[in-house]
């Protein structure tokens, strides 16, 4: 009797316990409808650059956990256009009877500051890493940057550049986004002149060598280009450009290495087309923890339309990265990196492969493998030290500066990379599988700020503590 009634009392708990989950899909899959949208606090971004990243609309019929789900990723499409520092989303129940509830839903932003009159102090190097290692205060850029995002309050992108020091630039480039009325294509162009009178002109052990000339420029460079992007929704974009390039170098550069230019003379010209394709799902792109991502680039320098000058490379280059959320603190990301170009004797300045932009196995920073061709995968374990808190500066009156969202984690990592190619100069790095690891500690803050310090180790035995300031994948 005892051991029935048991049984019983279990049959029954399960039963409640099932009928409650089902009770929860059932709220989860109840329909309701959208009654109406409203925008606040952008001031000087007009609407429709806010409603074309939101993917609900007044009328539409939606279940609970659609809408939620729509909600979360129209959040994070605004704030991925780096147009705000705070997004959220309230909803309220109209009074109005009908037979499906009707709900007004709240959209406020906070916007980011898009005029930034900028003065220029920046170090002419690869990288920070690479400059302390002489800390040549020569070798310092300075002027006026006016980058004015966010033009006329429809996402444009203005910049005016004036600079002057170990690299004299001039020039200017302006985005529009949007030249159709269905917000999916986009326009930009742009121009700029850059007098060097120091520039890298060889590579030897593995490490760039520059020349500088007191007296004369060692490269001067002329560079015009023309570019349509078509978006036709929220995670795709075709980008294609062509550009015309020109480059005077100076004899004792060609002289110093006769392969950093095999042209007649001393002058190289040459047009430049580009694809570009690009699918993102992550959740934030500053500092992404889910979702993923890829890319394809193709490119093609020269077309044999101006006599005597040696250019012709094709390169095909893709990026793949996978973001996990793997519980509440914890995270792991892996990412991708693979670049193939035509066969052939190509110009030094054209060779540049592993070590330069965010292309680098962590502890081989003050290192380059020069070649066309090369693989590389980044992995990073991360754990949330400090999630996303925001702090309120009083003291400060403009809400684009006084609330300070910002994180800590920390991180494990481990990079391979490998570079085929013949070694020359005392280069070893080619045809060798390179192998960094290390452990760090990221800040992330507004206006897509990241801030890693990094402690790695390379395979040579080396280890060293190094900055960087963007998302290591």
């Amino acid at each position: 009797m005892k051991a029935l009634f048991i049984g019983l009392l279990f049959l029954f708990s399960i039963t409640g316990i099932f009928n409650d989950l089902q009770g929860q899909n059932t709220i989860a899959d109840s329909l309701l409808i959208i009654n109406s949208l409203h925008l606040s606090g952008n001031k000087v971004t007009i609407d429709k650059i806010l409603m074309r990243e939101i993917t609900i609309r007044p009328g539409d019929t939606l279940s609970i956990k659609e809408l939620q789900k729509r909600l979360i990723q129209s959040q994070e499409n605004l704030m991925n256009t780096s147009l705000f520092n705070f997004v959220t989303f309230s909803d309220s129940a109209t009074p109005y009877p009908s037979v499906l509830p009707k709900y007004d839903i709240y959209v406020k932003v906070i916007e980011q500051w898009y005029i930034w009159p900028l003065p220029i102090f920046e170090l002419a190097e690869r990288n920070l890493n690479t400059w302390w290692q002489t800390k040549d205060f020569s070798m310092v850029n300075y002027g006026m940057f006016l980058d004015w995002k966010n033009f006329r309050g429809r996402k444009e992108h203005l910049k005016i550049l004036l600079q002057f020091g170990y690299d004299e630039k001039l020039g200017f480039s302006y985005y529009l986004p949007y030249i159709d009325k269905k917000q999916t294509i986009g326009l930009s162009f742009g121009f700029n002149q850059t007098k060097n009178h120091a520039i890298s002109y060889v590579t030897e052990k593995n490490q760039v060598h520059r020349i500088k000339l007191e007296d004369d420029y060692a490269q001067i460079t002329y560079h015009g280009f023309l570019a349509l992007g078509h978006r036709p929704n929220i995670y795709q974009t075709h980008h294609v450009e062509v550009s015309y390039n020109q480059m005077h170098f100076a004899d004792t550069v060609l002289h110093l290495n006769p392969m950093f230019y095999t042209g007649k003379d001393e002058l190289a010209q040459y047009f430049k087309l580009s694809y570009y394709f690009k699918n993102d799902h992550r959740d934030y792109k500053s500092y992404p923890l889910k979702g993923y991502y890829y890319d394809v680039l193709l490119e093609k320098k020269g077309f044999g339309l101006f006599k005597g000058t040696e250019v012709n490379l094709f390169e095909a280059k893709a990026n793949v990265r996978k973001y996990w959320k793997l519980s509440r603190k914890w995270f792991f990301a892996s990412g991708l990196t693979a670049r193939l170009a035509n066969k052939g004797t190509h110009p030094y300045f054209m060779t540049t492969g592993l070590g330069y932009g965010r292309d680098f196995v962590r502890g081989y920073e003050y290192y380059v493998a020069d070649g066309q061709d090369y693989g590389l995968i980044k992995t990073d374990l991360k754990f949330a030290l400090i999630p996303q808190q925001i702090s309120t500066i009083k003291l400060i009156p403009n809400e684009s500066f006084n609330k300070i969202p910002w994180a800590v984690y920390l991180s494990l990592f481990g990079d391979f990379a490998y570079t085929p190619g013949k070694g020359y100069n005392g280069n070893t790095l080619q045809n060798e599988l390179l192998i960094g690891y290390g452990f760090g500690l990221n800040l992330v803050t507004y206006y897509d700020m990241v801030i890693r310090m990094e402690y790695s180790f390379n395979k040579m035995g080396e280890s060293g503590f190094f900055i960087h300031f963007i998302a290591s994948i």
